[in-house]
């Protein structure tokens, strides 16, 4: 009842908190964070803008969310193949006389695959559109190869024509040309003196090729040349003299090769809009390097090994619109690296080193809508800015530590779960009678495990509750705090300790059923040893990241990696110490689970068998019962473990986790055990029940029976098996109490069992 108030209340305040999100302003004015709905006075907070969500009356947050830039870019990159333009084209009807080889589609000849070594001849006196010779056997490239072009060509696509080399004069004949496509070649060298001095060249592309080396003067007579494509070769430096002639080039494409340094004099004055330098090995740029491109307003500088960003990189980049950074090493950013693009719109900074951003560093910005970011917490840094993501990282968002609302809930109800039940447990494992010390320890210290993780789990429903609403404030200062350690801490020795604990309560059910008679019952001696020795064990897998000399290797956030303080590290799988967590979370984790399902199994055929001779129908529902409770335990073990286990594993293959199914995993999913231990070894067992039916009636009536009869079982107690109508036969004894093995009860008929 207490916990539906609670909850209620929490539920009311939350609706308050969202209320005050959207704020009125009379004069229209937002604060440091908030941004005013288009033709009214309310303001939206960053997150909400582009949410998904209509948060303004007339929808204007969630207007103008597309970053046009990253747009237009991908678009252009992945155009459709100029062979393919005539596809809608009714039939082969062609617009002039042929009857040739090649097949042709209105204006366009397609000599695919017909393993030519030059141009045909037989192609028809009239201009053609395009002219495709995908899939011939060039290899050389000189003017005999083209010697049959009589009439004006277009487009020409020499794709996948083996061309290792070319000749010099050898697109002589190319004088009206506008598109020429070399792609997927083999091609090193691009020598002088290819192209007449007077053509229409306006699209030239060598991607995919294998050029190392480009002759100064290779582009000397392309004045009208409008795109270049380099992509996917193997140039290591950018030479100036080459690129200079090329004076109306719009876009220049040199990504995927080998730059490594970009130097103040690598391009010319050139009229450039686009220029890509993406998936190269670029780890050092002149300031200045870019400063004679003053029309560039595409820059991608993206999976590169920038480490640092230096004041004058990007000088006279005014009109840069839409810079991408993102997926190099970046770990420090000087003040004032942005101050030289004022214009700047979009800033792709997600995929680096760094973990926290000076507000400063973005204040000349003014103009930037769109900013990417590793982890939301850095939109802290880009205040002004409309567009931030990411928005949350499925846990927490800018405004909540739990920002799923049924995430809050089942924080508390799991929490409440864990920490009652447990604590049933353990004051009634530790007043009760007990027959078979040495088990009922076990549990006991299993209970305190689990009671564990319900503390932690109310101490993170606890922040959540103190930051809602100002989170993203707040969060830097939680994240490194000794409360987010400490709420690492014992998540972490729940965790482990739970593991080791029951894969021990497992061994010994297994020993006490394959092998009744091999041993006798561990000495409360020993099994103290072995429960203190497991428990420092998970102590130091626990303590390890938080001692002064492990800092190097974990880093200053392996528990403050998120906002509940796990060392899951879904999200980012290599973060500082991931084999670490790894061995936690997959090594240890899998080989009990491994461990404790192939011993249930084995369990259930060995009680199975000893009664396969038997003709006693209520022995045999014992059986199953025994049976059930064993696949009850194995099936919850698997669902708490195998998830994380195969989440784990695909999140360190490279493969996206969905945020939401990582809240998921750290709230519900990995607490889920300290929840239902304590109703499976211990709540709903015929022995615990009936031992507080006797503690209840003791209170009632002096001087009742508190006994168990001397031949209560370690097997009973494990797993609830109890005399009937009181009988005192089992069908197994425990290790060394008993005068029967479980051998003799497979050829016994006359004993009888119940669940």
């Amino acid at each position: 009842m207490f916990i539906l108030i609670g909850l209620s209340l929490a539920f009311s305040i939350d609706c308050i908190k969202a209320a005050e999100f959207m704020k009125t302003i009379p004069k229209g004015i937002c604060t440091d964070g908030y941004f005013q709905c288009a033709n009214h006075t309310i303001c939206v907070p960053q997150h909400q803008n582009c949410d998904g969500k209509d948060d303004c009356p007339n929808g204007s947050d969630e207007q103008a969310c597309d970053d046009q830039h990253d747009d237009e870019y991908y678009d252009h990159l992945f155009r459709k193949n100029p062979a393919a333009e005539q596809d809608d084209w009714s039939g082969n009807i062609c617009s002039f006389v042929y009857n040739g080889t090649c097949q042709c589609r209105n204006e366009d000849l397609y000599c695919t695959h017909q393993n030519l070594d030059s141009v045909p001849d037989d192609l028809p006196s009239a201009k053609i559109y395009l002219l495709d010779l995908t899939g011939n056997n060039f290899k050389n490239l000189t003017p005999e190869s083209m010697k049959y072009l009589s009439e004006p060509v277009e487009k020409m696509m020499l794709r996948y024509c083996n061309i290792e080399e070319i000749h010099e004069r050898a697109f002589f004949q190319l004088q009206d040309t506008t598109s020429l496509y070399l792609d997927n070649n083999y091609i090193k060298f691009i020598p002088k003196n290819i192209f007449p001095i007077r053509n229409k060249l306006q699209l030239l592309s060598f991607m995919f090729n294998h050029i190392t080396k480009i002759s100064t003067d290779a582009f000397a007579n392309l004045k009208h040349l409008i795109e270049l494509d380099l992509r996917s070769n193997k140039i290591s430096e950018i030479d100036s003299e080459v690129f200079e002639p090329l004076v109306n080039l719009k876009i220049l494409y040199l990504q995927k090769n080998a730059i490594s340094h970009v130097k103040v004099n690598s391009f010319p004055n050139l009229p450039l809009v686009q220029l890509s330098l993406m998936e190269n090995k670029i780890n050092e740029m002149d300031p200045g390097c870019f400063s004679n491109l003053t029309s560039l307003k595409s820059l991608f500088l993206s999976t590169n090994r920038l480490t640092e960003l230096k004041n004058g990189t990007f000088a006279n980049l005014s009109s840069l619109e839409a810079l991408t950074l993102n997926n190099n090493f970046i770990k420090s950013i000087e003040l004032g690296v942005f101050e030289d693009v004022p214009n700047l719109q979009s800033l792709k900074l997600d995929g680096n080193q760094f973990r926290s951003l000076d507000k400063r560093i973005l204040e000349s910005s003014l103009n930037l809508e769109t900013i990417y970011f590793d982890r939301f917490e850095m939109c802290s840094g880009a205040q002004h800015v409309r567009n931030c993501y990411p928005k949350g990282d499925g846990i927490s968002d800018q405004e909540h530590m739990l920002a799923n609302p049924v995430l809050r809930t089942c924080v508390w109800v799991m929490g409440a779960i864990g920490c009652t039940g447990n604590l049933i447990v353990l004051l009634c494992r530790r007043f009760a009678p007990k027959t078979n010390i040495v088990h009922s320890l076990y549990l006991r210290n299993l209970a305190l495990s689990d009671l564990l993780m319900g503390i932690y789990l109310f101490i993170i429903a606890a922040g959540d509750s103190h930051y809602r609403g100002v989170y993203l404030k707040f969060e830097y200062n939680w994240r490194h705090s000794y409360t987010c350690k400490l709420c690492g801490f014992l998540s972490t020795l729940s965790c482990e300790s739970s593991v080791l604990i029951l894969t021990l309560v497992t061994w010994d059910r297994f020993i006490s059923v394959t092998q009744p008679l091999a041993r006798k019952q561990p000495s409360m001696k020993m099994a103290l040893v072995t429960l203190i020795t497991l428990w420092c064990f998970s102590t130091i897998i626990a303590l390890a990241p938080l001692v002064d000399f492990t800092k190097e290797y974990f880093g200053e956030e392996f528990y403050g990696n998120n906002g509940v303080c796990l060392s899951l590290h879904i999200h980012e799988p290599y973060a500082k110490g991931w084999q670490y967590s790894a061995a936690m979370f997959i090594l240890i984790n899998a080989f009990a689970l491994v461990f404790i399902c192939y011993a249930y199994f084995r369990m259930i055929n060995e009680i199975k068998s000893s009664g396969v001779a038997c003709r006693s129908t209520r022995q045999s529902q014992d059986t199953d019962k025994v049976a059930q409770r064993f696949g009850i335990i194995v099936i919850t073990d698997c669902l708490c473990w195998v998830p994380v286990i195969l989440v784990k594993i695909v999140a360190l293959s490279g493969i996206s986790i969905h945020q939401d199914l990582y809240a998921w995993l750290a709230i519900f999913v990995l607490p889920i055990n300290s929840a239902l231990n304590p109703v499976l070894y211990t709540l709903t067992t015929t022995i615990f029940k009936k031992q507080i039916r006797k503690m209840m009636n003791s209170c009632c009536r002096k001087g009742a029976d508190q006994q168990h009869t001397a031949t209560d079982s370690g097997f009973s107690l494990s797993f609830g098996v109890f005399p009937i109508r009181g009988s005192t036969k089992r069908i197994l004894g425990y290790r060394g109490t008993q005068t029967s093995s479980l051998t003799g009860s497979k050829t016994s008929c006359k004993r009888s069992t119940a669940v």
